[in-house]
């Protein structure tokens, strides 16, 4: 992660690709730990970490998701399912989906390559079920398409605690801006609110062919959580998923090329 965050071109050229990995760890973790590590660690939270409680799908399948009705301030609010609200805890996940990036896998059936987007699994009813990878399949490689929107782009994390903390929101965002500000491609995934790499498609499209303000990115955020089905503990996830969103957006405008 350190040889990735560091290196001259993915700073210069993929600012959002560095970013999402120097805010995703302390510096001694990023020494030690692969990109393919880091988006495949597990969507857990509290229950599932403490095995005094019994009822959790993602440990017991059929057992009942005790912060369903527990305390759920961390919990997503997106493609969440009465099986399992946990969070995906991953920072660089966001930017891999954000930018389509591809997943080259080897495995003992051979070589493949997914979008990124299809590797992490909704929790539905099989939450203990998290990727699409095969028995015996490991991650060698990632790969991101070029575009004329990868210099203006950035990682946005709000945290409890400015030092190594997993995120409450978070947005990768990568504009692709006309004349006057309009518009021509947007970018957009948020973490800490859902339980996989999350892209934001419907706020994606309310942006497209229309001029960057305060007004339009207010409409992207609503879209971007129009979905939202928050418990009683993580409501304010959805207000501060838009604030964070917003501000990215904003922020990314003015970025100097």
């Amino acid at each position: 992660m350190s040889e990735v965050a560091d290196h001259p071109l993915i700073t210069r050229d993929y600012p959002m690709i560095a970013q999402s990995l120097q805010l995703a760890a302390s510096p001694q973790i990023r020494n030690m730990a692969t990109l393919g590590g880091n988006v495949l660690q597990r969507t857990r939270c509290p229950y599932f970490r403490d095995v005094s409680y019994a009822n959790c799908n993602k440990r017991i399948p059929g057992s009942g998701c005790a912060a369903l009705d527990g305390f759920n301030r961390s919990h997503a609010v997106l493609g969440v399912s009465d099986a399992c609200i946990a969070t995906y805890p991953g920072d660089f996940g966001q930017a891999l989906i954000a930018l389509d990036g591809t997943v080259e896998l080897t495995g003992p059936n051979g070589n493949r390559t997914i979008a990124f987007g299809t590797l992490h699994r909704t929790p539905a009813g099989n939450p203990e079920i998290e990727t699409v990878l095969l028995p015996g399949e490991i991650i060698t490689g990632f790969a991101i398409p070029a575009a004329p929107w990868l210099r203006r782009s950035l990682y946005l994390k709000i945290r409890d605690r400015q030092s190594y903390e997993f995120a409450l929101a978070s947005a990768a965002i990568a504009l692709d801006l006309g004349d006057d500000q309009i518009v021509r491609e947007a970018r957009i995934a948020l973490g800490g609110v859902a339980t996989v790499p999350w892209r934001a498609k419907s706020a994606e499209s309310a942006l497209k062919g229309q001029q960057l303000n305060e007004q339009i990115v207010n409409v992207a955020a609503d879209a971007a959580f129009a979905d939202a089905m928050p418990r009683q503990h993580n409501r304010f996830k959805v207000a501060l998923g838009k604030r964070t969103l917003v501000r990215a957006l904003l922020q990314a405008a003015t970025m100097e090329l």
